[in-house]
């Protein structure tokens, strides 16, 4: 009975066991160092600046959009024959229908989209590099518990040969102790791996010789959702403001192809010398669109415009989507989260001690001191794995909802 006493003391601890120090927790707001990490490999990443290289692109043919037209032609003509003649003359083509004003519209449009699209790639990458930061900080806390567990075993090893060749236990008890440090270096060998796998993911973002990594906050600082506002925020994700400006685009686009069907005039003078006369002239001519009159490049626009129409409606329902799922995963996430705080925090090295106490004692079986000790080690794995969850749900709102560079403190132009 006294032994059923104790293992349920034991259990009662073990599950109120979590991580070291999880009670400390961090600052208000978003560690300094994790925004500056962050502005400073936006700055730097190749893929952004290749964004802001089309951006520039698009500034420059903007600007092209909304010049003129057309260019005015001159024309010069000497004749030395029985009669001798000279003319002079130029030519100018009308834009009639304000074909420039279509163009230039179109060219706004088209810079807004990629402006939104460079805006959305900076998004994207922040949520990517705080993914891989997150898994390394995961990786190293797990690399640090499995050492924790290897130490332990191999001191609990050592203690049992000890008792072995004191006669306190036999065979089994101790080669079952040697399996459990045996376990134990393959667990440790296995979050290794992880390790490397995290490094590689972070050196894909930031480089080979990338800034020093932030240390994590234990929970996302400011991670409170409140009520948001569903529709503003999917209004302001930058995925839907470029499909915005295409559907602008390219209904601007048909209005352009729908003005080029119209034929613009060519208005020029002509003045010259024939002999001892003077000859003035005027010229006009318009092209006549009979062969092709451009209907087909109208179809085409009106069809590229319903395509682009219903891309958006089937992003802005995938995106609410994903919004109201992330929403629900963080507040699932956090609720469990904020349970397993309740339940208290407690040390490993206090929980150790007791349970090593009570089997030099004889009061637990090696069984059960390594079931509790184990199970005292998977609780703390358990708490960081839920740790890691919260996270993970965190950063998945953030880029659901286009919140990253808000959460961070950077501006959109950052």
């Amino acid at each position: 009975m006294r032994n059923s006493n104790l293992l349920l003391i034991i259990l009662v601890c073990s599950i109120n066991a979590v991580f070291i120090d999880v009670a400390a927790e961090g600052d208000t707001s978003p560690d300094a160092a994790l925004s500056e990490t962050v502005r400073s490999t936006l700055n730097s990443n190749p893929g952004v600046q290749s964004a802001q290289a089309a951006l520039d692109a698009a500034v420059a043919l903007e600007r092209a959009g909304n010049r003129p037209l057309y260019n005015p032609e001159i024309e010069i003509d000497a004749e030395d024959a029985v009669d001798q003649s000279a003319y002079i003359g130029i030519s100018q083509s009308i834009d009639w229908n304000n074909k420039r004003g279509a163009r230039g519209s179109v060219a706004l449009n088209e810079r807004l989209a990629v402006a939104a699209a460079l805006h959305q790639i900076k998004q994207k990458l922040a949520i990517e590099l705080l993914n891989a930061i997150t898994q390394n900080d995961v990786a190293q806390r797990l690399f640090r518990l499995a050492g924790e567990r290897e130490k332990l075993m191999r001191q609990f090893a050592a203690l049992a040969a000890q008792r072995r060749k004191a006669g306190d236990l036999n065979q089994v008890e101790l080669d079952l102790a040697r399996l459990a440090l045996a376990e134990a270096q393959l667990q440790r060998s296995q979050v290794k791996f992880t390790m490397a796998e995290s490094r590689r993911a972070l050196t894909a973002v930031l480089g080979e010789d990338g800034p020093a990594l932030p240390t994590l906050t234990d929970t996302p600082a400011n991670a409170d959702l409140e009520t948001p506002d569903i529709e503003q925020l999917l209004n302001n994700l930058p995925a839907m403001q470029v499909q915005r400006a295409r559907i602008a685009a390219a209904s601007r686009r048909v209005k352009l192809r729908s003005l080029e069907t119209r034929p613009d005039p060519t208005v020029g003078v002509r003045v010259g010398r024939e002999e001892s006369d003077l000859i003035a002239g005027l010229n006009v001519s318009i092209p006549l669109f009979v062969r092709n009159n451009f209907s087909a490049e109208v179809e085409s626009a009106n069809a590229e415009r319903m395509q682009v129409e219903l891309e958006a409606q089937d992003m802005y329902r995938r995106a609410r989507a994903q919004l109201m799922t992330s929403i629900e995963r963080y507040q699932l996430t956090n609720t469990a989260w904020e349970n397993w705080k309740r339940l208290g925090a407690k040390s490993l090295g206090s929980q150790v001690k007791l349970l090593e106490r009570l089997w030099r004692a004889g009061e637990i079986s090696t069984t059960d001191y390594l079931v509790q000790i184990n199970q005292t080690l998977d609780t703390q794995t358990a708490a960081e794995g839920l740790r890691a969850r919260l996270w993970q749900s965190w950063l998945d709102w953030l880029a659901a909802s286009g919140q990253v560079e808000s959460w961070l403190g950077l501006s959109s132009s950052s």
